[in-house]
């Protein structure tokens, strides 16, 4: 009983662990006890919320707490004050406190190495553990702070309200980043759970954890195997491995936001969707409007639109989105790969708006034109994917020499014959990835016409064959580590 209570870094609590969907089932339970009575709902919410953080945080479960405590206090004086000037101080105060947490645990270490390699010093400190959601907290944070500042909303007069928005503990650790102004309005609302919103929240669920523990994690273990040392594989097999990094980070990543939104619409709350098949996108700017929306969206509107936007002419314009881009990178790592995979990713929207910034030729939108494009798009992500999970540059292009001059057609035939599971989850994988949305619409309308009873017993089978092929020990997201 005593172990429940303890908390871990190395093995964080999360929703695929059998630990969490029993406590879950318990707290749902609970929790319609309160569906009519808001403020016990709140408070039982935000107890519960920042339990399932201080499972994988720990102390730094305080850090959290200081900044709600701090944003909103801040939040309220900046909606009372007049004075411009104090106003913006008031803003500037409050993100720099936000951004301060961040920066010391994120990036002490990459800003300390290009001190000590510009200076030829020495300096050194302790490596740091990083608080899970970090990121997405913060942004969610200033998001708020900001649109308080511009009265596009208003600051939140209950602090349980302010409080259950923040850390409310679907999207706490993984996103998505939500919004106060989508987010705040839903908390006092009579809850509506019912039949059909309950069977499409299962279905979310149910679709999550598939993409997570049968898909994702199975090709994890290839991946990371390559990873380990690149230049001891092929070229097909450093090949596949990219595509198998491809699918395994969207499937993990858009596994979590299924979960986090099914499990969201138990409880009555709307998340906003995450992912709209990616890598379905005919372009790059497309592709950024269906990847990670929560994140894109708030680099558009914090970051690529105070900076100037497209108001200043094309080189700004290209400049403020190369700069949006480049922070983009950083925001998922501290590490001059993601700084390149930022920038990689900048370069080609600014090539593309470019090209199709006037008036496109005339083959833009027809079908082998689309075709095309997802094709160029698919393969230029994927490829820009390598910086993203190599441990380093040295790493990277180790990948790319073995798979450009390492590479001999009849090694597929070998991998084929000696990882044929692997290679049959490849192409399931691939093929869920680029099967039309109309399909995955069917399946939920027909999953939302059967009966409770028999809804039941596909989540019984559905985890015992869960438990049949998931590996020993489940992974945590990718996205936990930003």
């Amino acid at each position: 009983m005593i172990s429940f209570f303890e908390y871990s870094f190395v093995h964080p609590w999360f929703f695929t662990n059998y630990s969490f969907l029993a406590v879950l089932g318990i707290f749902l339970m609970l929790y319609s006890f309160f569906k009519t009575d808001s403020k016990w709902r709140k408070l039982f919410v935000i107890i519960f919320s920042l339990f399932f953080y201080y499972k994988s945080s720990g102390p730094f479960l305080l850090i959290f707490i200081s900044m709600i405590i701090a944003d909103y206090q801040i939040a309220k004086a900046i909606e009372k004050l007049v004075n411009e000037k104090t106003r913006k101080l008031l803003l500037v105060v409050s993100i720099l406190f936000s951004l301060s947490f961040l920066f010391y645990f994120k990036y002490s270490f990459f800003f300390l190495d290009i001190v000590n390699d510009f200076y030829n010093s020495g300096f050194q400190i302790e490596k740091l553990f990083l608080p899970i959601g970090i990121s997405f907290y913060t942004f969610q944070s200033i998001s708020y702070i900001v649109d308080v500042y511009h009265r596009k909303i208003s600051s939140t007069r209950n602090f349980i309200d302010y409080a259950f928005y923040m850390t409310f503990f679907p999207h706490l650790v993984a996103g998505p980043i939500v919004r106060a102004r989508d987010f705040i309005p839903q908390i006092n609302k009579p809850l509506s759970v019912d039949t059909f919103i309950m069977k499409s929240a299962l279905f979310r669920i149910i679709i999550g954890l598939s993409k997570k523990v049968i898909i994702a994690d199975y090709l994890a273990r290839y991946v990371d195997m390559v990873h380990a040392s690149p230049g001891a594989y092929s070229g097909i097999e450093n090949l596949l491995a990219m595509y198998g990094y491809a699918c395994q980070i969207y499937f993990d990543f858009s596994g979590y936001s299924d979960i986090a939104i099914g499990i969201a619409l138990l409880m009555g709350y709307q998340l906003k969707e995450n992912f709209s098949n990616p890598y379905q996108a005919h372009s790059i700017s497309e592709f950024w409007r269906r990847w990670h929306i929560s994140l894109s969206t708030w680099l558009r509107d914090y970051i690529y639109i105070p900076l100037g936007g497209n108001r200043y002419g094309l080189f700004k314009t290209y400049l403020f989105l190369m700069i949006t881009m480049t922070i983009g990178g950083l925001w998922h790592g501290a590490s001059w790969c993601f700084v390149v995979w930022g920038m990689g990713h900048g370069l080609v929207l600014v090539f593309h708006k470019l090209l199709f910034n006037k008036n496109s030729s005339s083959i833009k939108g027809s079908k082998w034109f689309n075709l095309f494009g997802i094709l160029i798009t698919f393969h230029f992500v994927s490829l820009m994917w390598v910086f993203f999970r190599a441990n380093d540059f040295k790493d990277a292009f180790t990948i790319f020499n073995q798979i450009i001059f390492k590479t001999n057609a009849l090694d597929l035939i070998g991998f084929i014959v000696d990882r044929t599971g692997l290679f049959l989850m490849l192409i399931i994988g691939l093929v869920v990835i680029f099967i039309p949305s109309f399909v995955k619409i069917t399946m939920e309308k027909y999953f939302n016409k059967l009966p409770l009873l028999i809804i039941a017993i596909i989540m019984v089978l559905f985890f015992q064959i869960v438990l049949q092929l998931k590996l020993a020990e489940i992974a945590p997201f990718i996205y936990f580590q930003f």
